[in-house]
């Protein structure tokens, strides 16, 4: 019998090497993601934080310019918390891209996959078809071969 030899190894190859390339990319952007939401919390907790302070300043000695100084750096805390939300959102997008980027190329290369076994159980089941073709050339010539024997 002859060993089966898949003509498109190379296609195979490059399938899963996209497929891999894919894979790490939507890891990155999940890990990318993973990070912006703990920058966000941190951030939100660092505004509740001046919040707080803010407000127990107020019920105490109330100054002023502690009070501007309190409410700018909220603001500030505010705006990063905007600019943060921003990159989160953007990010979750590139996931979203990345993830179908990813599930095509797992596709193609399963596709691809699915064709080298589908040619192999061919070339096998070719290859006994031949055998059992053979053998039975074989006993038919083995039985001819006794019949005439047996009548000479």
């Amino acid at each position: 019998m002859k060993s089966f030899v898949f003509k498109l190894k190379a296609l195979l190859r490059l399938k899963e090497n996209k497929r891999d390339v894919a894979l790490s990319q939507f890891a990155g952007s999940v890990q990318e993601v993973e990070k912006l939401n703990t920058k966000l919390t941190e951030a939100r907790d660092r505004q509740e934080v001046v919040f707080q302070l803010m407000q127990e300043r107020q019920k105490g000695t109330f100054r002023g310019q502690q009070i501007q100084s309190l409410q700018s750096s909220l603001d500030l805390e505010r705006e990063c918390i905007s600019k943060i939300e921003l990159e989160l959102k953007q990010a979750q997008e590139i996931k979203v891209s990345r993830r179908e980027i990813f599930l095509s190329k797992d596709s193609e290369y399963k596709a691809v996959l699915k064709l080298q076994e589908k040619q192999k159980e061919a070339h096998y089941f070719q290859e006994n078809s031949k055998e059992q073709k053979e053998l039975e050339d074989i006993i038919g010539a083995r039985f001819l071969f006794q019949r005439i024997n047996r009548q000479a």
